[in-house]
């Protein structure tokens, strides 16, 4: 008996603890039979799996391994802010994968670390669960935004700021540092205008000096969840300070000069389509008073869908700008309300995010601006019945906001481009006062303040039909799937490892992994799958907010398939959401039918 006790604590002496296995601290007790050879060769990727490796990542990649040698089972793969996954450090887990492969459907934090923040790792589990590899060597990496990615300034008209668009971004983060409290708002666009600076003042703006900061905000799912519930933010990192410097005003007859955005179209060349929402500048004049003097001259833009300026779909803020920007938080200024009001603002006071008060159009109806929280293009709110004024016609009941929380609605459809295109113009606004009764006080130190109110003192349809007025298109490319030379598609080889395909029609064994570079303004995407390119009849649908997915493509579903891929924005009018399909991909499944290619 003592020799069989001694012959039994020698064997659990030479027996390898469950940290030699390579097995984590979460696996608790050990009901199954360990193997000895983990997976090897985990790796992450963006768009292939034979890409070079990368120490840091712009969004969450996806992760590929060499196979093991055992027959059948499935993968565990997990994904942690420890290299010793502990419990309250995995953010995330993915069971029962039948391929060395994942495509991640979780947006990570930005994290970074020496040398790494996020570790990854991945083991073998046999089919009836009672037999399981040690766990991978873990992997790590960082995600943050790309070196190149911080916002740069780019060339703009008075009245506006400018910065190169950023991959992946789904709307940008404006800061103006000098006002006091700071100012700052939101944009689907990669322009701003200066209203806050122009706006019912005497000189402030003009030839001065602005300086501004930008940042890219990327959008993240609420219901998409990490394990150990760590914060992510939305944004990236601030740029630089920029300064902008307007030229002193040189006065004119008002007329559109610019539609900029990605794209800049100047008055008098031909229109071209833009793929974000634009900005809008014209030739600045002299105020149009109304027995009020009150600092700068204001304006506010109109868009349409017809030349004749009818079909109103969109309504500007009053701005004191020479140029107007949508912004989808922190839109109209809070205008002020009445005389003395209005002599503060004369003097310098910068107005902050508000109501336009009582605001009409030129035949005295009530007209509210998109950027209202709330509001959405095309809602035709405050518009007025067809005719002389030009407007839509359309109910002036506030539509819910397609973006949701605070935001309001300000990107516009899909033109039709080339054939189809918005026309805009801008008219003069001018401040009244209201008819109140005469004041009563015999107080001579008492200052008596008037209810003021803003009005277009033209209809759009007459400025449009006077030939002031330009057009421009909108557009939304079409996800990129592939290289001109193959499409970013990896899947398994007969051996049962991950590869990337090196042709252009990939022919694959079966469940391929299929990638593609973000969408301008997309914050999710859906994938379909077809067997014939025409009429393309979906089979399977798939819906993600990753810029990866594999498609459900087994060995047994053999022969020719074809898969494409839009984006989904949801700040743009509801019912118009969907952005322009990639081309279709063709890709082949051989199944256990292949060619050995020498």
């Amino acid at each position: 008996m003592k020799r069989l006790a001694a012959a039994f604590l020698l064997l659990l002496a030479c027996a390898p603890s469950a940290a030699a296995r390579g097995l984590s601290a979460t696996d608790g007790p050990l009901p199954f039979k360990p193997e000895t050879v983990a997976p090897t060769n985990l790796h992450a990727f963006l768009l292939r799996p034979d890409e070079a490796p990368a120490a840091y990542y712009p969004r969450t990649p996806s992760f590929a391994w060499d196979p093991v040698s055992a027959r059948g089972g499935s993968y565990e793969f997990e994904l942690a802010t420890s290299r010793a996954f502990s419990d309250s450090s995995i953010l995330f887990s993915y069971k029962d994968l039948t391929i060395p492969a994942v495509a991640v459907d979780h947006q990570l934090p930005w994290m970074t670390g020496v040398p790494y923040a996020l570790w990854a790792h991945v083991r073998w589990v046999s089919p009836n669960g009672k037999k399981v590899t040690p766990w991978s060597q873990p992997h790590g990496f960082n995600v943050r935004w790309a070196d190149s990615d911080y916002p740069q300034q780019l060339p703009a008209p008075a009245g506006l700021i400018r910065w190169k668009p950023i991959e992946g971004a789904t709307a940008y983060e404006v800061l103006y540092p000098d006002i006091r409290p700071s100012v700052a708002f939101t944009t689907t666009t990669n322009v701003a205008d200066e209203r806050e600076f122009f706006t019912l003042h005497d000189k402030a703006g003009w030839g001065a000096s602005i300086r501004w900061r930008v940042r890219a905000v990327r959008y993240i799912n609420d219901k998409d969840t990490l394990s150990n519930g760590l914060p992510r933010v939305t944004y990236g990192p601030w740029s630089k300070t920029f300064t902008s410097v307007n030229p002193p005003a040189s006065l004119g007859v008002l007329a559109p000069t610019s539609t900029i955005s990605d794209t800049w179209d100047k008055a008098g060349s031909p229109a071209r389509p833009h793929e974000l929402t634009p900005a809008f500048t014209w030739t600045p004049t002299a105020p149009v008073e109304s027995g009020i003097s009150f600092g700068s001259s204001l304006y506010r833009i109109y868009i349409f869908t017809d030349d004749h300026c009818v079909n109103r779909i969109f309504t500007g803020s009053i701005v004191g700008t020479p140029a107007f920007a949508p912004r989808t938080q922190g839109g109209p200024l809070s205008l002020p309300s009445n005389t003395l009001d209005l002599n503060l603002w004369k003097s310098g006071k910068i107005g902050s995010k508000g109501s336009e008060g009582n605001a009409f159009d030129a035949t005295g109806k009530p007209v509210q601006a998109n950027e209202v929280a709330g509001t959405q293009v095309g809602s035709g709110t405050g518009a007025t019945s067809s005719g002389s004024s030009g407007s839509s016609g359309s109910s002036s009941t506030p539509a819910a906001s397609s973006s949701g929380g605070g935001f309001a609605g300000v990107d516009l459809w899909d033109s039709g481009w080339p054939t189809g295109r918005y026309y805009w113009t801008v008219v003069p606004v001018t401040v009244g006062a209201e008819i109140t009764a005469p004041s009563t006080s015999t107080d001579p130190n008492q200052i008596v303040s008037t209810p003021v109110f803003y009005q277009d003192t033209e209809v759009p349809q007459d400025a449009c039909e006077s030939g002031r007025g330009m057009s421009f298109g909108k557009v939304s490319s079409p996800v990129v799937t592939s290289t001109s030379s193959r499409p970013f598609v990896a899947g398994l080889a007969p051996s049962g490892r991950m590869i990337a395909s090196a042709k252009k029609v990939p022919a694959l064994h079966d469940s391929p992994l299929v990638a593609w570079e973000p969408a301008v303004g997309a914050t999710q995407y859906e994938v379909q799958v077809s067997r014939k390119r025409y009429p393309w009849v979906a089979v399977q649908k798939t819906l993600t907010y990753s810029t990866a997915t594999v498609l459900p493509l087994k060995k047994k579903d053999v022969g020719t398939w074809w898969y494409r891929v839009r984006g989904i924005n949801p700040a743009l009018p509801s019912g118009a959401q969907n952005l322009s399909w990639s081309a279709p991909v063709k890709i082949s499944i051989t199944g256990d039918q292949f060619v050995v290619v020498k």
